[in-house]
């Protein structure tokens, strides 16, 4: 079994870890960009990768367990909080009440039976983009000419959302997300003090 890659100089952990450090702010910025739908597919694709480039480097710097457990924990939040979070933000604070139609349902086979989107068209007749309410939203095809109460971003950015969700606590999500960053950096740091402790005793 071929061994785990591992630093080989103090010198060589600091150039790791100091890659590692950006991990986390593209990891965030990169689960933003997924919550535009158009861009969906690649932020998460990207991220994913992203946080895989990020623990690798945290491992060849210092192959720790606890490290990584945490980088692993701390970095799934950081790639699938702040997507909804901003969705969130933008509907809790600036989001606009609309009409829409149900005009049509698409089906598709999900895990555990059929699963729906609801396409949706407002009834002023006003262009609506992203004009699409995912499964936990559509009930299937016998909504279809029904008239739904929906808030939409006024720029486009992100998709409809119902508009009885509750976004009560958006604002703490958002700050939790923060500390969240913080501790992947910190996370980052102490790989880098355990990496240099094994050659500089410190």
């Amino acid at each position: 079994m071929p061994r785990t890659a591992t630093a080989t100089s103090s010198r060589q952990v600091r150039r790791l870890t100091t890659m590692a450090f950006f991990g986390p702010p593209v990891i965030v910025g990169l689960s933003l960009l997924a919550a535009n739908p158009d861009w969906s597919g690649l932020g998460l694709v990207l991220g994913t990768f992203a946080l895989i480039a990020t623990l690798s480097l945290m491992v060849i710097a210092a192959p720790n367990g606890w490290l990584i457990v945490g980088g692993v924990i701390v970095g799934i939040a950081a790639l699938s909080g702040p997507g909804p979070v901003l969705q969130a933000e933008v509907m809790a604070h600036q989001g606009q009440r609309v009409e829409v139609r149900v005009t049509s349902v698409k089906t598709y086979q999900g895990k555990h039976g059929p699963e729906y989107t609801c396409l949706l068209g407002r009834v002023d007749g006003k262009p609506l983009k992203h004009a699409e309410l995912g499964n936990d939203s559509c009930d299937g095809p016998m909504e279809v000419g029904q008239t739904e109460d929906v808030l939409v971003d006024p720029h486009g950015w992100t998709a409809p959302e119902l508009a009885e969700t509750d976004y009560s606590g958006i604002d703490i999500a958002a700050w939790a997300l923060l500390v969240v960053l913080v501790l992947f950096e910190l996370l980052v740091w102490l790989s880098r003090r355990v990496g240099l402790r094994r050659f500089e005793g410190r």
